[in-house]
């Protein structure tokens, strides 16, 4: 179904000072006095989440925790980067022996990654919260069947564009991820490197799957072609839009509807591409051996629990939702929805009715997690004014579906991806591997990483130069 949003009128206040990426929040800082008189427990969190998350989180379960047990808590974010730097992170130090993370919030697939690689502890949530979380949605699993990661909010990914720039510029309505990739909007499309988001990454996969790989990197590579600039974080595409900087954009559905509902947002729109989308959860779960293991299934329980549900998608000051800034997102205790429907932020609709996500193969997306963003970056970053001038050259020699294949043809093919994907960018699996032969691996596999991307590197700049040559001859004719 396709889905368009206007804004409504959200809150959007700024979130209060707090300690975001390396700092706390949510309760008295190290060392305090706990209400028993000891010092504080400890809560360590990797999370590529926005500080306004941290912020609702980290100072409802702090509340919670203080109720539950006389104590406090002093709930640590540090900054992990986006989910891929986040997974190599938990990968790198527990090949080191080092134990000082105690839980994953948000992040996508990284979940099944570590659940995979033996990274996350089971914890089997208490039956009452269990009871109120559905098993699946659009046809996915809302939670691992060994308890290792829960599904604690749930996201759609689609495309914000800019209604009246589209208008005033006579441009094609928006309805599908091909759009970006169509000459009219040269120079007017949003792209984020996918090795910076990984909601980005998350998106470019959709595209990949959605269209068949070869076509899929068709759109992926004309879209880079047609942006206005490359952006670092998912939040640049949204900005931008609201601006009128470019027409449209690849997004998220909660960071969409935080600028639908800002100044300006009545000019915006937002659309899920009917049947080319997926509706997914992001997860939760306990890294092994977490060293506040206590603390850590208090909070995983709490995120899943009703109390922390609402904070999700309730409005800013509504009963039990957050205190300081709308989230806008979708929860995964369904009864919610029809309870406070009246609370609900702007945007926020049931998400379990959503059709299933039947082209989408998750195992998919999870053997290319880290090797994707980095072939997209030799394709459309390093090499972008490259690829922008050989595809505007293309343009103005009218098009010719022969210099458009082989402008876009994939350097490699899917398979060959999906063999370096687990040959070469994933870590060793081997668990009888010595320290030291594990060393040696990776070395061995870091020189070849290194090697394949600068071949891409190369490659994308020969072709983009012998495309653009061909067609500016071709012009003159």
């Amino acid at each position: 179904m396709v889905s368009v949003w206007k804004a409504l009128g959200l809150a959007a206040g700024l979130c209060a000072a707090l300690a975001g990426c390396g700092g706390h929040a949510g309760s008295g800082g190290s060392g305090d006095d706990g209400a028993a008189g000891g010092t504080a427990d400890v809560l360590v969190i990797y999370s590529p989440h926005s500080p306004a998350i941290r912020n609702e989180f980290g100072r409802a379960f702090a509340e919670r925790y203080l109720a539950d047990t006389g104590r406090t808590v002093d709930v640590r974010w540090p900054d992990a980067g986006g989910s891929s730097d986040l997974l190599r992170q938990v990968q790198d130090k527990y090949a080191a022996g080092i134990r000082d993370v105690d839980v994953v919030f948000g992040g996508g697939a990284i979940h099944s990654q570590l659940a995979a690689l033996g990274l996350l502890e089971p914890y089997r949530l208490p039956d009452d919260v269990l009871a109120e979380l559905p098993t699946t949605i659009a046809g996915e699993p809302l939670y691992d069947s060994e308890f290792r990661w829960y599904g604690a909010a749930v996201s759609s990914f689609g495309l914000i564009y800019n209604a009246n720039m589209i208008a005033d510029r006579g441009l094609p309505a928006v309805s599908q991820w091909s759009d970006m990739a169509r000459p009219e909007f040269f120079g007017l499309v949003g792209v984020v490197d996918a090795a910076q988001s990984g909601s980005v990454r998350k998106a470019y996969d959709i595209i990949l799957q959605a269209y068949g790989y070869e076509q899929g990197m068709r759109v992926l590579m004309l879209m880079g072609a047609n942006a206005r600039t490359i952006g670092r974080s998912s939040s640049d595409v949204p900005k931008d839009c609201g601006q009128g900087f470019i027409a449209l954009g690849a997004c998220i559905d909660f960071t969409a509807a935080r600028q639908l509902a800002g100044p300006g947002g009545e000019q915006l729109g937002f659309v899920l591409p009917e049947k080319l989308t997926v509706t997914n959860t992001d997860p939760i779960g306990i890294l092994r051996g977490a060293p506040h293991m206590d603390a850590a299934q208090r909070f995983v329980r709490f995120v899943m629990s009703r109390q922390g549900q609402m904070l999700w998608c309730l409005k800013q000051g509504a009963e039990g939702g957050p205190r300081d800034e709308t989230l806008a997102r979708k929860c995964v205790v369904r009864a919610i929805y029809a309870e406070r429907r009246t609370d609900l932020a702007a945007g926020i609709e049931d998400p379990f009715a959503a059709p299933v996500n039947a082209f989408y193969d998750q195992a998919k997306e999870n053997a290319r997690i880290e090797i994707l963003p980095a072939y997209l970056k030799a394709m459309m970053v390093t090499n972008k004014r490259l690829l922008t001038e050989a595809w505007d050259a293309v343009i103005a020699a009218g098009r010719p579906e022969s210099l458009v294949a082989e402008l876009t043809a994939p350097l490699v093919s899917e398979d060959e991806m999906l063999r370096l994907g687990a040959e070469v960018w994933a870590k060793p699996a081997d668990a009888s591997m010595s320290e030291a032969d594990r060393q040696k691996e990776i070395d061995r596999r870091n020189r070849l990483r290194s090697d394949t991307e600068l071949s891409w590197n190369e490659g994308f700049r020969s072709r983009y130069k012998a495309v653009a040559a061909k067609a500016r001859e071709l012009k003159k004719r």
